[in-house]
C-alpha cells in the first residue's frame, strides 16, 4: 500500500466528522435535559416560557434549531399525568438520538 492510499484511508470525510458532531450534540442535548429533569424542573418550565416569549421570528429560529428538545419541553409541560409523560420524553429521546447515530456509508 502507497503512502499516499494510507493518508486517503487515514482523512476523515467531512459528512462523517458532521455525522459525528451532530450525534454527540443530540447525547450532549439528552443529558443536559435529563439533568435538569433530575436537577431543576422548574429550570425547564423557565425555558418554555421564555421560549414561548420570544419574538415570532427568534421562536422560529429557536424551534428550527432545537426542535426535539422544544417538543421534550412541549411534552413536559403538557396536562398529562407525569408517568406518561416522562414515557413519552424517553421515547423522544431514544428515537432522535438513534435517528442521529453515524452509520456507515453505502458504498
Amino acid at each position: 500500500m502507497s503512502i499516499a492510499a494510507v493518508r486517503r484511508a487515514r482523512r476523515v470525510e467531512p459528512a462523517r466528522l458532521f455525522a459525528y458532531a451532530s450525534f454527540a450534540m443530540m447525547v450532549g442535548g439528552w443529558v443536559v435535559f435529563l439533568f435538569a429533569l433530575i436537577a431543576s424542573r422548574q429550570t425547564l418550565d423557565d425555558v418554555w416560557t421564555a421560549v414561548r416569549g420570544l419574538p415570532l421570528a427568534l421562536e422560529s429560529l429557536a424551534w428550527l434549531l432545537g426542535f426535539p428538545f422544544l417538543v421534550g419541553l412541549a411534552i413536559w409541560n403538557a396536562s398529562w399525568d407525569e408517568a406518561v409523560r416522562l414515557l413519552a420524553i424517553a421515547v423522544l429521546a431514544v428515537a432522535y438520538t438513534y435517528m442521529f447515530r453515524p452509520r456507515e456509508p453505502k458504498r
